[in-house]
């Protein structure tokens, strides 16, 4: 992928906006102009949290008085723009283990998300940026679950974990930790059953993940 597609698609997962009437090739000349991007680029310092910083400070991206992104106060010629499931970059949510069992039917039974089977206690990521919406274990079968939410109609769900460490309302970055493996609820070993959700309706997680991982 050439690196001004990456940096779009890691600038409209954040949130960013997309030019009024523009297309990809507007974001393409922002993001070749702008020279903290390229510094940040040599440097190879260039993740999400410096993306948002370098959006922010360049205008493109606003934030109101409580530090939070302002829908509607962008600057001149952008507007907001809702995050795509199938526009973003996403990332597994384990650094290593092996897929266990695919999206799909799996004994006769749907099975709406991918199981990475992990060692105990490995850790969990966020697979995209968004706000979590449940840390508990109220979800039968699921042991403890977290689910993020990453726009409007876009959910994803991380089941089974040893132990939670983020809480309803936080915010969280790609890549941020979410828990450690286990295998609470009805699970037969320590794996991560991973879900992907759109509308309420269950899509296949591989439509999304890189294919350079498991």
């Amino acid at each position: 992928m050439r690196a001004w597609a990456f940096l779009l698609s890691a600038a409209l997962v954040a949130g960013a906006p997309r030019p009024v009437g523009a297309g990809d090739g507007d974001w393409e000349r922002y993001l070749r102009r702008s020279e903290a991007l390229k510094k940040h680029r040599d440097k190879g310092t260039l993740d999400e949290k410096a993306l948002l910083k370098v959006l922010r400070d360049e205008g493109v991206l606003k934030l109101d008085a409580s530090g939070h992104d302002a829908p509607g106060s962008y600057a001149s010629g952008f507007r907001p723009f809702t995050v795509r499931v199938y526009g973003g970059m996403w990332r597994w949510p384990l650094k290593a283990g092996v897929v266990s069992s695919e999206y799909g039917r799996r004994w006769g039974k749907r099975h709406d998300g991918i199981d990475i089977a992990a060692d105990e206690g490995d850790l969990v990521y966020a697979a995209a940026p968004g706000e979590v919406i449940y840390a508990g274990s109220g979800l039968r079968g699921y042991g403890n679950v977290v689910i993020v939410r990453h726009d409007e109609k876009t959910t994803s769900l991380y089941a089974h974990n040893s132990a939670l460490r983020v809480r309803k309302g936080d915010k969280v970055l790609g890549g941020d930790l979410l828990a450690t493996v286990g295998s609470t609820g009805r699970s037969t070993g320590p794996h991560v059953h991973f879900e992907l959700r759109r509308e309420k309706k269950a899509l296949n997680p591989r439509k999304v993940l890189p294919k350079t991982r498991f």
